[in-house]
């Protein structure tokens, strides 16, 4: 029996554990304590540094321990030589260095070393990035040290292209890196601007990463950061704002746009005219937003008889464009502008996104089921020809909501989003102030509702909306009489306050009956149904 090591039982090694956990909180309280009582009685010095330095390379993540350092620090330097300083910055580096192997992702110590670097006078950035590249090589993904990288590259400026080449390394080594993926995407835009095409990404370069995100996506179709990266690729396209809607009342003038706007571009790019007078005002937004797609121009104007009425505005190319208002009714004028949701890629970029709609349609043949292959898919055909792939895509977002059933409310607010995209134009060749949802399936959100400011009835019967969609109806400035019924409200809170004469919202069981007597009681001037 002599010289065989004894096995503790599982009952000896708890309490063994149990006892080492026991002495490790005794000494991390009786720690805690002086240092609070040195923090409270202002006694900031090196013993302080030494009590906080214990504790931390234990648990590296108390943020109030780092904070009492970096006072401690500044509050001792003035009495330091910059030798002696030099030497407490090196130090503390090496704390921080410490923890962050003890916990890579820790927040407080990359924090603090954030600080010291920028705290003392000779930082070593070169010696800065090594540090990134040794634990990008035990952690390729860690979004700690991506962020630090960031951060150093910001302070010492190396070769842009560099570190462009570094995540092709590392892409290289491991495709699933959501992180690279986002760093190679904000490098992308700074070195290869189309200048000459304004567009954000130069032809060559947009298909040579369309083409290295594929061979991503198809070596692991069920890793996501690839396919993140190629959906941020394809909205990586040149876009305009245009003036799409202009109404003119005698009490309210609203101007439309493609796009939020913010004041300033309102304020020096558009014009109302009538019989060629410029109409001086002040502009509001019509959401209360700083950026926003409706704005309202305060100026109340005299409509009788025939006018001449017309929007201006510059578009991004410093073009003046005009838009003509026509009578639509006594003293209600409406002007229309160009509707445009087609992607404007280069013929190139377009030839590389069908040949990859091929490949798609190969793989999902081998792999009917698989969601990222579908989807990505669906948004080729939309991106290539929205129109001529409408009705494929929209029978595509139904077998997604099957096969991801998770996130079938995201698929049901996109196929929402291209159904109304797909009407917008056939309604605005009519002169008609009624929207009507006309596509067969129920909608789930109202995209674009701005393009529809103008509307005086508005009907969105028999859909699936959820009160959450209230709010936004504050665009439909014009609208007289609004059709709710049968759908899935809930309640009224957050019901804008717009001129309305009629509002039908019957069928929609959720709304309790005392809220509705309460809102028809606060807006006596509605007929409610």
């Amino acid at each position: 029996m002599h010289g065989r090591v004894k096995v503790r039982t599982t009952e000896e090694e708890k309490a063994r554990i149990e006892k080492e956990r026991q002495e490790k909180v005794k000494v991390f309280k009786k720690l805690m304590l002086k240092i609070q009582y040195k923090r409270k009685e202002n006694e900031l010095d090196t013993e302080l540094l030494e009590l906080t330095g214990k504790v931390l390379m234990s648990n590296p993540d108390i943020n109030t321990l780092w904070n009492i350092r970096r006072e401690t620090f500044l509050h001792i330097r003035k009495d330091y030589s910059e030798e002696d300083l030099t030497k407490m910055y090196d130090d503390e580096l090496s704390i921080t260095q410490y923890c962050l192997k003890k916990n890579p992702k820790s927040y407080c110590a990359w924090h603090q070393r954030m600080w010291v670097l920028t705290t003392r006078s000779d930082p070593d950035w070169t010696n800065e990035l090594d540090l990134c590249n040794t634990y990008l090589k035990l952690d390729e993904r860690n979004f700690h040290t991506w962020n630090y990288r960031r951060f150093v590259v910001s302070q010492c400026q190396p070769p842009l292209q560099d570190e462009f080449d570094y995540t092709t390394e590392k892409l290289l080594d491991n495709f699933s890196n959501y992180s690279a993926w986002h760093y190679r995407s904000k490098m992308l835009l700074q070195l290869y601007p189309d200048v000459k095409g304004g567009r954000p990404i130069q032809d060559i370069h947009h298909k040579h990463e369309l083409k290295m995100v594929i061979n991503a996506a198809f070596t692991d179709p069920d890793d996501t950061s690839a396919w993140f990266y190629q959906r941020w690729l394809l909205g990586a396209v040149k876009t305009s704002i245009n003036l799409v809607a202009c109404a003119v009342t005698e009490s309210k003038i609203t101007v439309a746009f493609s796009k939020p706007v913010p004041l300033g571009y309102v304020q020096s790019s558009t014009q109302i005219f009538i019989n060629n007078n410029v109409l001086n005002g002040e502009w509001i937004s019509c959401c209360g937003y700083q950026y926003d797609s409706l704005w309202i121009l305060k100026q109340k104007v005299d409509l009788m008889g025939d006018m001449d009425i017309k929007a201006e505005y510059e578009d991004e190319n410093k073009e003046r464009i005009v838009i003509k208002c026509m009578k639509y009714k006594e003293k209600m004028y409406i002007g229309k502008g160009k509707i445009s949701f087609e992607n404007k890629y280069s013929q190139p970029v377009v030839e590389e996104l069908n040949d990859q709609l091929k490949s798609c349609r190969q793989l999902l043949a081998l792999e009917p089921d698989n969601k990222w292959t579908l989807l990505t898919t669906t948004v080729f055909l939309h991106c290539i020809d929205a129109k001529l792939n409408h009705k494929e895509a929209i029978n595509n977002l139904e077998i997604l909501k099957k096969l991801d059933h998770q996130r079938a409310g995201y698929y049901s607010d996109l196929k929402s989003k291209w159904c109304i995209e797909e009407q917008l134009p056939i309604d605005y060749c009519l002169n008609s102030m009624v929207f009507k949802v006309k596509m067969s399936d129920k909608i789930t959100c109202l995209p674009h509702l701005q393009y529809y400011s103008f509307c005086e009835e508005v009907d969105l019967s028999n859909q699936n909306l959820c009160s959450n969609v209230l709010p936004s109806l504050i665009l439909l400035q014009h609208c007289k009489i609004l059709i709710l019924r049968n759908n899935k409200l809930v309640t009224l809170k957050g019901f804008p306050n717009i001129d309305l004469e009629k509002l039908d919202v019957q069928g929609n069981d959720g709304i309790n009956v005392e809220e509705l007597k309460q809102f028809k009681q606060d807006h006596k001037f509605v007929t409610i149904f």
